[in-house]
């Protein structure tokens, strides 16, 4: 590979705080020297005729920091791929048609998965059921994932799982029909007799794909997961991400991670937090994560694969009405226990976590939630100060109070953001909390202003996989169907970015390495069709990158990108 790059007469973003943009940069070794106008950067060289290094012209085009997207559940990607991707469905026609595809190529009994629903998107305004997905699937067990909360099955699926009238799940509950039938919908911990029942008949997780056909040797459950994650990875790479953070993953994922990394298989840079308590894996209170028994500290790794902290959780979400929260949702309900794991034991988790030298994520969705969590950090950071390496963060964080506010000011505790959320789920809250708490939802602006650290990501698969869509819910703050949010929380695109980039990178521990383009940081970049950095929001929807770089080797080039020399065009 030729060692200099330089990237000319382009608009380039660096997501430095009071820099302007840049016309050009230089990259040696994957990693960039100098960051500064044309002129600069050919003197440099030596002009375009340059011996010593390669030119491409960006043409005008756009770059910024390859996307660091720190929530993003990297299998549940690989499902929306490979499975029934259920965004943009708009009836349930759709919605049956979409599994009716899958099931014609399907072997009877084989099971059919995807993800990426909500009951808002279609026109019915109604929950998918059991039936539906019998006629569209009669011979195969079905599984999609709601964007958050449920899945729905088919009554095949729930044969499988051992559910029929009567059932009472361990955790959760299971939707029914005013006879008493299992109307498909599980709720929360009910859908584990399902994931245990698709591991059992097919070695597949909720998460999971059937996966290849027709193969002369079955790959084994961890080759399975290696070929999955390898799939999900290249795909996000034609979005601009060149970095994930994957929150929760369990011990059979962490290995496949480690084992690509150890292979240099790995597509793109990974970190990945071990799931903790409250994480749907776990269920033994006394659980420790081998990750902590093994001695790992979060940051431990190189350029391509970090440690992260614990995963925690402790509520639902907003549009299943299972976010614990101070006051009640709009039909009086209200959702103040846990539905993840023993509140009596969340302090202890916590305090044995930060004094492991572990920091921690915490789903809190609820303002409840958020403050419960939040008191209990303050109580294990009054008894010993954060290490340098411990990161704890607030995972949603949808309304925080002025305690938590002033809290996570206090003790540099960081909130990981999902804004996309608002466009694809949106629709669904004024179902469910008075339309004046909209304007607060996900408050970024806020955060930011009280001097807290804004990490913004996907959350795939409660959100889609495509980072503009993010971006697009942080500025625009408005919905599927245009249900507008309000402004007094929206953030430039510049602000957006940095929140992506920057806030991103420090998140999943590779703040010295990635989230900016500056010297000495690695050559990760995505160049875009369109300048989006002073146009108006709705281009945000329309955005394709048209390459993406990763250590200065160009990983993803469509036709309309710019003319770039052989020697720096990777294999992906």
């Amino acid at each position: 590979m030729v060692k200099r790059v330089a990237l000319v007469n382009g608009k380039i973003f660096t997501a430095l705080e009071g820099q302007g943009e840049a016309q050009a940069l230089l990259y040696e070794d994957g990693r960039i020297c100098e960051v500064g106008s044309d002129a600069r950067i050919l003197e440099l060289i030596g002009g375009r005729e340059s011996q010593s290094a390669l030119v491409v012209d960006l043409g005008g085009r756009t770059a910024i920091p390859g996307f660091v997207d720190s929530h993003n559940h990297v299998l549940s990607a690989a499902t929306l791929l490979e499975g029934v991707n259920c965004f943009g469905l708009k009836t349930l026609d759709e919605l049956k048609a979409a599994v009716a595809a899958k099931a014609s190529k399907a072997a009877p009994g084989e099971w059919i998965i995807g993800a990426g629903w909500i009951e808002s998107q279609f026109a019915e305004r109604r929950l998918p059921n059991r039936w539906d997905l019998d006629e569209a699937a009669p011979d195969n067990p079905v599984c999609l994932t709601r964007l958050f909360g449920m899945v729905v099955v088919n009554s095949k699926a729930l044969e499988l799982a051992g559910i029929g009238r009567g059932f009472i799940p361990e955790a959760g509950r299971v939707d029914l029909d005013p006879s008493g039938e299992p109307t498909g919908i599980l709720r929360e911990g009910a859908a584990g007799s399902v994931r245990r029942a698709m591991s059992s008949t097919r070695g597949a997780g909720l998460s999971g794909s059937a996966g290849p056909r027709g193969t002369a040797r079955k790959a084994s459950d961890g080759e399975e997961t290696e070929r999955r994650i390898v799939l999900a990875l290249k795909e996000l790479l034609k979005y601009g991400t060149t970095s994930v953070l994957d929150p929760g993953v369990t011990g059979d994922t962490m290995r496949a991670f480690t084992r690509l990394w150890a292979k240099k298989a790995l597509p793109m840079r990974v970190s990945a937090m071990p799931g903790w308590h409250g994480m749907s894996s776990i269920s033994n209170p006394d659980y420790v994560s081998p990750a902590v028994e093994a001695g790992l500290q979060p940051g431990i790794g190189d350029e391509w694969f970090r440690v992260g902290n614990l995963k925690m959780a402790i509520d639902g979400g907003l549009g299943s009405k299972t976010a614990m929260m101070h006051a009640p949702f709009r039909d009086g309900s209200r959702s103040t226990v846990p539905v993840r794991l023993d509140l009596n034991r969340l302090g202890a988790y916590i305090s044995d976590a930060h004094t492991s030298g572990w920091g921690v994520g915490i789903h809190c969705c609820g303002d409840l939630a958020q403050d419960i969590a939040l008191s209990h950090m303050v109580d294990a950071l009054s008894k010993r100060k954060a290490l340098p390496h411990q990161r704890h963060h607030i995972v949603h964080g949808y309304y925080p109070t002025n305690y938590a506010l002033d809290t996570m000011a206090e003790y540099d505790i960081g909130v990981s953001l999902q804004p996309g959320f608002i466009y694809v789920e949106g629709d669904i809250y004024p179902d469910n909390i008075d339309e004046s708490l909209l304007a607060g939802f996900k408050p970024a602006r806020t955060y930011l202003s009280r001097g807290i650290r804004v990490a913004m990501n996907t959350d795939v698969a409660s959100g889609p996989y495509d980072p503009f869509v993010t971006l697009y819910g942080a500025v625009a703050r408005k919905t599927m169907a245009g249900l507008d949010f309000g402004k007094a929380e929206a953030l430039t695109v510049r602000e957006a970015l940095r929140c992506f980039t920057v806030g991103g990178a420090y998140l999943a521990y590779r703040d010295k390495e990635c989230g900016v383009l500056a010297p000495g940081y690695l050559a990760d970049i995505a160049i875009l069709d369109r300048d989006i950095l002073d146009a108006d929001p709705e281009e945000l929807l329309k955005v394709k990158v048209v390459a993406t770089v990763l250590g200065g080797e160009f990983v993803h080039l469509t036709e309309d990108g710019p003319e770039v020399p052989e020697e720096i065009r990777g294999n992906g």
